[in-house]
């Protein structure tokens, strides 16, 4: 018998909480430990399309990347979209995990898988962790690494729209103009411009970007390439579903097959 607490230790291995960012609300959100677990569920969001797809598959755990939920609650009601969902869960006892940055920055995570799709060479964090006994590995914010030749944008596209599905790519700079030094920061990593410019990129890969930070990329002659902040990281949730099912054969684990990108 499978509980809980067995399948919340084998994915701190796999992504590490201690390596989460510390705004992030990570780790079991709604659940008793104790419980067995027969089936599992990973998803990008908990919606209500995801949250009935769950229900119908007699999920007894959700893996959802996007915490729900991520700010603290003073109640919990069915006035707003987040108490809803949580009430529904509970009432099915379906349990809440979410790795959320943990499985972003961790050896395995998201950016470095984004990374491996590309090819990329002496791949390191962007922004390694300051205090190595946190994590102990290779971890921290985001990657970067270095193409085997030049490329440009053009190709970068044909590459990421092959092996990211529902990429949906979108650049500033021309399509010709040349990329090697690549940092990545899946999800809305825009707001981390910085990094990239800090580490020396001629390019930055992430979901999505505002305006503003499209126009800061341009001043700061950096490419700034976003592929949608869905198809940057639901991808990876198949991947985690994947890895629970090696560790845990005994647990039927699936990604969602509902969820999509709407946008």
């Amino acid at each position: 018998m499978i509980i809980l607490q067995d399948v919340l230790d084998s994915l701190n291995k796999i992504a590490p909480l201690a390596t989460a960012e510390s705004w992030d609300n990570v780790g079991l959100l709604v659940g008793d430990r104790s419980r067995q677990v027969e089936r599992a569920m990973t998803c990008l969001t908990i919606t209500e399309t995801t949250l009935v797809e769950a229900i119908e598959g007699r999920a007894d755990l959700i893996v959802t990347h996007h915490p729900i939920p991520f700010k603290p609650l003073s109640r919990i009601t069915a006035d707003s979209v987040t108490g809803k969902l949580l009430l529904q869960a509970i009432e099915h006892r379906i349990a809440i995990y979410s790795p959320h940055t943990a499985w972003d920055n961790s050896e395995c995570g998201i950016n470095a898988q984004i990374a491996k799709r590309l090819d990329l060479r002496n791949v390191t964090p962007l922004a390694p962790f300051a205090n190595e006994s946190r994590d102990g590995s290779n971890t921290g914010a985001g990657r970067l690494g270095t193409l085997a030749e030049p490329m440009p944008i053009e190709s970068l596209r044909r590459i990421l729209k092959e092996s990211i599905p529902d990429c949906q790519f979108r650049h500033t700079h021309s399509p010709e103009r040349s990329v090697r030094k690549i940092g990545i920061i899946c999800g809305s990593g825009g707001s981390m411009l910085s990094l990239a410019i800090n580490a020396g990129c001629d390019t930055m890969l992430t979901g999505e970007a505002t305006y503003h930070q499209c126009l800061e990329a341009e001043a700061s002659n950096i490419a700034l390439v976003m592929i949608g902040h869905f198809a940057s990281e639901a991808f990876a949730m198949t991947e985690l579903a994947t890895k629970l099912s090696q560790i845990h054969p005994e647990i039927v684990s699936w990604a969602s097959k509902r969820e999509s990108s709407t946008f």
